[in-house]
Parts: structure tokens; sequence; C-alpha cells
């Protein structure tokens, strides 16, 4: 293994480390008496919580909440992925000594009907409660399929295929969301309305762009602000209204024609707290802090990357080749700027001003790690099998192969991977890509676009190099989208 490829490695493990649930719960929550402090706020317990939960992220977040409540909590139910339960580090859990129910659902994050049970269990849970009851609600990524209950007449199924349409078609999380909202009982604020009048506190590990709380995990406790209008206009947007299933077309029509101002809804949301006490800012600033102590160069360009992976590994490429001149000393610090100020757009936004600042320290003399994060998007029109970050990875790997043969004085590494180690409906967390992999594919017969065009990149990776580039680490237990990680080695 090449020094980068081992060094970007364990990057991609402190960022995750830096976000498990555990941690972030003690760092941000504390009990006094019958208090309990989130932040700067102090919340009264009167009657033991209740707690429920659903996301990638909450059995670490449920097992530190229960520690730091002790008697001031009364019962958990508590929905993970499928499989969470067999990981090794959540192995040493004692369930014969905890009040926490965990259920496992939504097998490769699509919502089934073990999610759905849970989600019955959680909306029986908390309602017929009284102002004195208190809910902590803990969301993470992946909380949209682990709380599945449709509206109406909408089956699960139908539900589900109508997202994975969505998916396909390039929508974003935004997107998704929004539809999502409109067709789920405890989506959109519906949670909240279930608790109603208990107190509500919500605690949210964020893996969305922005950390909009009506967002992450479709928003159970807080307004929707979007409406059905809205969501008949991402349909129509992607040309899927108009082959709607009845009971999704009744559903959206009828909630158009009872929508309610926000004012009517108020009501249910004037005791609900939410909380972000965790979201990728903290994974790259983790990654940022170790670069330095290894002695490399790093610069963080954006935590908001987003859009189709296509267009981001374009503008990762022409990174790459603003960011190899200035390190062959082609050009300045202050054309370096200028230059990588052009390359912005909706997918990649930099923030100038911190930018200017960060650059003035970097030299020609040493390796770089350039850091983004984000979640991006792909359209899907082959049959293969894989992943955003697995293609992200490829599709850079191909545009900057001409850079190795400009310089070969510079190799140029790149990871993206998840940070709930799933990418896709594979095992990988994403992949490893450089500017030799082209190269190396001649050697080894293999036609790395062929792979790319049918969106089958975990086939692709699995044969290269025996596999040796897919990033393999299992559930990790906390979500806050992907890290892309840049490096340029100096040989």
């Amino acid at each position: 293994m090449s020094k980068a490829e081992s060094i970007i490695r364990e990057l991609f493990r402190l960022s995750v480390s830096a976000v498990k649930p555990y941690a972030l719960i003690q760092q941000n929550i504390s009990v006094n008496g019958r208090h309990l402090l989130v932040r700067d706020k102090t919340h009264e317990i009167i009657k033991p919580a209740r707690v429920v939960g659903f996301g990638k992220a909450v059995h670490g977040m449920a097992t530190a909440l229960e520690e730091t409540l002790g008697s001031l909590l009364e019962r958990a139910i508590v929905c993970v992925p499928e499989g969470s339960l067999n990981v090794e580090n959540l192995k040493s859990f004692d369930a014969t000594k905890s009040k926490i129910e965990f259920l496992e659902g939504a097998n490769n994050n699509l919502p089934d009907e073990n999610a759905m049970y849970a989600a019955l269990k959680i909306r029986d849970f908390v309602q017929n409660l009284d102002e004195d009851d208190t809910v902590i609600v803990l969301i993470s990524g992946g909380g949209s399929a682990l709380l599945p209950l449709p509206k109406g007449r909408i089956t699960l199924s139908e539900k589900l295929e109508l997202v994975k349409k969505l998916g396909n078609a390039g929508a974003n999380i935004f997107e998704m969301n929004c539809v999502r909202k409109e067709l789920s009982v405890l989506k959109g604020g519906g949670l909240a309305r279930h608790c109603y009048p208990a107190k509500v506190i919500t605690l949210i590990l964020s893996d969305v762009i922005g950390d909009p709380i009506d967002i992450i995990a479709s928003g159970p406790t807080c307004p929707n602000h979007d409406g059905p209008g809205k969501a008949i206009e991402v349909l129509k947007k992607f040309s899927l209204y108009q082959d709607l299933p009845t009971s999704i077309r009744e559903t959206l029509e009828n909630s158009l024609k009872l929508e309610k101002s926000y004012a009517q809804h108020e009501r249910y949301f004037q005791r609900v707290d939410n909380f972000i006490i965790g979201n990728n800012r903290i994974a790259t600033q983790a990654i940022l802090s170790k670069t330095q102590e290894l002695g490399v160069q790093s610069v963080i360009l954006s935590t908001d990357v987003s859009g189709d992976v296509e267009e981001i590994s374009t503008i990762y490429a022409k990174i790459a080749e603003i960011i190899l001149s200035f390190l062959r000393e082609e050009t300045t610090k202050d054309e370096l700027i200028e230059a990588l100020s052009s390359v912005r757009s909706n997918s990649v936004t930099f923030k100038m001003d911190k930018l200017s600042e960060d650059v003035k320290s970097l030299d020609t003399k040493r390796d770089l790690c350039v850091i983004l994060a984000g979640e991006p998007t792909v359209l899907v029109t082959g049959g293969g099998i894989g992943g955003r970050n697995q293609q992200l990875a490829l599709s850079f790997s191909l545009k900057i192969s001409p850079l190795e043969k400009i310089d070969p004085r510079w190799d140029v590494w790149f990871l993206s991977c998840g940070t709930d180690g799933i990418d896709g409906p594979t095992d990988a967390a994403g992949a490893i890509g450089s500017s030799q992999l082209e190269r190396k594919c001649i050697e080894e017969n293999l036609n790395p676009r062929e792979y790319l065009d049918n969106n089958d990149c975990y086939s692709f990776y699995s044969r290269f190099m025996e596999g040796k580039y897919l990033v393999k680490v299992g559930h990790t237990g906390t979500n806050v989208m992907d890290v892309h990680l840049i490096f340029f080695e100096a040989q």
C-alpha cells in the first residue's frame, strides 16, 4: 500500500470516529437532578422520558442517552438498519439490563415491512401523552427508510417504487423528502403531532447539506412548509405524476384540497426543540487536524457538495489540474485562488475568504490533501451494481488520467466514501481512485468506461487490482454524508 493510500484511508477512518454518536451525546447532553441540559438549554423532566429513534446512528445515540438519563428514562423504542446489531462495536450491549427495545429494518436502506412494524410501534408509543410527559427523539441519516408509515390507502410497495424512480431519475434529497413527507403519517411533522401535548426534544445527527431539520429523515418533528403542491411539482418535474398509482394521486390531491396554513398547525410545535448535535463539518475538521499532525498540507474546499456525480467529477478534475499547476510552480498563490474561484458551481461552492486565507500557507514542496464533503446523486441509466462514491471515484480517475503524463513527479489520489460505511446496495463504503488507474486498467485488460457507463462500478472495483481499492468498513453506526479527499503526493 502506498503512503498516500494509507494516509487517506486513515483520514477517512478518523472522520468517522469524530462523529461517533456515543461521543456526540456525551459532549452535548448532561443531567442535573431532574433537569436535562442540551447545550445551553435546560428542560425539566417531570415524568421519566420516553425515547424513540430511527436512523443509522441511533444505536450509539440511544445507549449513550440511556447511560446519561439513568432513572429519568422510562423506556425507548429505536429502529436501526438491518444488520446493525451484529456490528462488532455494538456486541457488548447487554439487552437484559437495558430499557431500550431495538428493532431492525430497511434492508439495503429501503423501507420494508420490518421498518413499518417499528414505525407503528413508535407511533403507538408516543400517543395519548399529556403535558407532563417528555419524548426524546433521536434522528440520523437513514431515518426516512426506518420510519415508513404510508398515508391512507398507499401501500409500502407503491411508496417504495415511487421513491426508487425519483432516485434513479436524479432527484436530490430535498426533492425526495418533499415527496416522502406528503405520503407519510409520521414524516413532515407527523411524529410531533402524535406526541402533542408532550414536550419533544429532538437530537439530530445531520446527513443533509446545510442541516435543514425539515429534510433530515423527512422532518418528523418540525412543520412541513413544502406542502402537497410542491410535492406534485417535483413529481411532474421528473415526469412521474401522470403514471402515479391511484392511491398516491388521491392522497396528494385530497391533501391539496385540505391544505391548512402553518398557523393552524403551529400549536403542535410550540413545545418542540430540535438540536443538531453532529454534522460533516465536525468530520472534516477532524481530518484537517490530523493532516497537520502528519505534516501534510490540507485545505477544506467545501462541505456542501451536491448534484450529479458526473458534473462533480468534472469540477474535481479541474480543481486537481489547477492545484497541480501551482505545485509545479507554474502559477502563483493569487492565480491559484482566482482559478479555483472560476470553477465554483451550484454543485461545489467555496467560502472564498476562508479559501484565500488557507491558500496563503501552502507551499510547493509537501504533499497536499484537499478535503470536500457532501452528498452527490447519480442518474442511473445502466443495470450494474454500485453507489455514488464508487461512481465518483472511477469517473474522477478517468478524467485526471492525462495528468500523470503531464508531470510524473506528482501522483493524484482520490477517496470517496460514505461515513455510514455503505455505498448504494453494496458492502463497500466507497472506493479509491488515482491518476494511475487508467494505465493500470490497460495492464489488466479492463475497460473502466464500460463499467462506468453501466453504473457497474462495484463490479469494476471488485475486479481491478483484486478489489484492492474498494473501501470496506461495514456499518459504522454513524452518518454525516460523504467524504471526498484529493491527495497530491510528491514523488
